[in-house]
């Protein structure tokens, strides 16, 4: 349930929602729950952002303990 951390460089223009749903079910749910951190170039974008080729995503889990 929590992916590992992956930096990823993407090679085809798409919008970051759509670039998470192609990594597979799993992300999305993680992501959908607020379970994912996800940086491109090192920000945080909404979901709308357009991706473009040579951008850097940087996925992570977080996880909190109290």
């Amino acid at each position: 349930m929590y992916p590992d951390l992956i930096v990823i460089r993407i090679s085809e223009p798409s919008t970051l929602r759509e670039f998470i749903r192609s990594l597979g079910t799993d992300y999305v749910y993680a992501y959908d729950r607020k379970l994912l951190g996800v940086l491109v170039n090192k920000r945080r974008l909404w979901p709308s952002a357009k991706l473009k080729p040579g951008d850097e995503v940087v996925i992570f889990p977080i996880i909190a303990g109290g």
